[in-house]
């Protein structure tokens, strides 16, 4: 783990809990690093780096969560290099309080962790118009506002978290998804890269994505269909969540309680939107209800 891995041409990764990704930008190894892993990971993928003769001149960021994001102060200290993100997650790079009251819809408990998503940061973070030669950023709409993956000129793509994978999917059975139109878009997507060297943030390096992309979309149509089944009767949102942590058996934390609730709002407004159910007023409450 957090070894420097050859790909094609001048792209590498880091693996890690956070697979990184590695772009040479010169003759003098200057590199871009596509995430940083969280704070205990920053040293350890410097060091890789500085082992190998290589030295961070830009670090991008596929989103502002912690453990893509955190190890950032300790590279940054180091090289001061020139930190790049898209437009809306660099408003989240500016104050933690964001992620949590979007999650939570409104002000959040002081129980929530205020380190949930990532750390607050005074530095300079540029446009993705700062992007070197070499590599070309793509969006990834779905798990967060302003995700976005990267091409490298080697024709090989570094797509974040569009993947669960299949041992963290068996075990949370239900991820953080802000927009699950756009998540299913981005399955697509990743899917036609199939045949091209993809690296998925916490899944194994592949030439053949096709498997875990259709493992998640169905993960994500049981979980429509086991709140279509729940809403023959109607339910509101906070009852929906309940029962998914009854249904999967979930322990629950504040913050999970935080994610969750966040994400079956989430499922809630694309199956309305798609007319898989109905949504209507009754007793001052939203309710929603699957269509006969």
């Amino acid at each position: 783990m957090y070894e420097l891995h050859h790909l094609k041409g001048n792209t590498y990764y880091i693996d890690g809990p956070t697979n990184c990704g590695v772009y040479v930008l010169n003759e003098n190894k200057d590199v871009l690093l596509f995430d940083c892993g969280t704070a205990e990971d920053g040293p350890k993928i410097y060091n890789a780096l500085e082992k190998n003769g290589m030295h961070v001149t830009h670090l991008v960021f596929s989103h502002c969560h912690a453990d893509h994001s955190m190890g950032c102060h300790y590279i940054y200290e180091r090289t001061h290099c020139k930190m790049i993100a898209s437009k809306v997650e660099r408003g989240f790079f500016r104050d933690a309080t964001l992620d949590r009251g979007f999650l939570y819809g409104g002000y959040p408990l002081d129980e929530y962790d205020s380190k949930l998503m990532h750390v607050d940061s005074n530095d300079e973070i540029y446009s993705l118009k700062e992007l070197p030669e070499g590599v070309e950023f793509f969006h990834l709409p779905g798990h967060h506002f302003g995700m976005i993956g990267l091409r490298t000129s080697d024709d090989v793509y570094f797509v974040a978290d569009t993947l669960g994978s299949i041992d963290l999917i068996e075990r949370a059975h239900i991820l953080l998804i802000y927009d699950v139109k756009g998540y299913l878009e981005s399955l697509d997507f990743v899917k036609s890269l199939d045949g091209k060297i993809v690296v998925p943030s916490h899944n194994e390096v592949t030439d053949h994505i096709a498997p875990i992309v259709d493992f998640n979309k169905s993960n994500i149509y049981d979980i429509i269909d086991i709140l279509k089944d729940f809403l023959k009767e109607e339910h509101n949102c906070v009852e929906c969540t309940s029962y998914i942590f009854d249904y999967f058996e979930l322990k629950i934390t504040y913050n999970k309680y935080l994610i969750i609730l966040s994400t079956i709002r989430s499922y809630l407004s694309y199956m309305s939107n798609a007319k898989m159910i109905k949504n209507y007023f009754k007793d001052n409450r939203l309710v929603f209800k699957a269509e006969a």
